[in-house]
C-alpha cells in the first residue's frame, strides 16, 4: 500500500550532501525574510493606537451620556413636580413651589433645630 501523501525527507535534496542543501534552503529563506520594520513604523503604530484610544474614550462618554442624561432629566422633573405639589399652597410663585425651599429669615437662621449639632439641654441647678 502506498502513501497518498508522500513525506518529505532530507534524501529528497539529492544524494550529494543533505546538510549543504538544507543550509542553502535556509539561506534562501533567511535572505527573503524581512530583517526589521520599515522607517516610520513606530510612529504609524503609535498614531494608530492614539486615534483608536481617543475614539474609544469619545464613544464611551457618548454612550454613557446617552444612557444617563434621560434618567437624570426624568428624575429632576419628578422631584420638581413632587416639590411643587408639596409647596403649591404655601409659595407665592410656581418657581418657589417647585424648589420648595424654606423661607430664610433671621429668626429661622438662629432657630436651634436649624443649627448643625445643636441640642436643647435642660438647665441644671447645682
Amino acid at each position: 500500500m502506498t502513501d497518498p501523501h508522500p513525506r518529505f525527507t532530507s534524501d529528497d535534496f539529492g544524494s550529494d550532501h543533505p546538510s549543504a542543501a538544507i543550509a542553502a534552503l535556509s539561506a534562501l529563506v533567511r535572505d527573503g525574510s524581512p530583517h526589521g520594520f520599515d522607517p516610520g513604523f513606530r510612529q504609524r503604530v503609535l498614531s494608530s493606537v492614539k486615534s483608536h484610544r481617543d475614539a474609544t474614550i469619545g464613544a464611551a462618554l457618548e454612550r454613557h451620556f446617552v444612557r444617563i442624561v434621560p434618567l437624570a432629566a426624568a428624575a429632576t422633573l419628578l422631584l420638581a413636580g413632587y416639590n411643587w405639589w408639596g409647596g403649591r399652597t404655601t409659595s407665592e410663585t410656581t418657581l418657589d413651589a417647585a424648589l420648595n425651599l424654606p423661607r430664610v429669615t433671621l429668626a429661622a437662621a438662629y432657630e436651634p433645630a436649624q443649627l448643625f449639632g445643636a441640642t436643647i439641654a435642660a438647665s441644671e441647678n447645682p
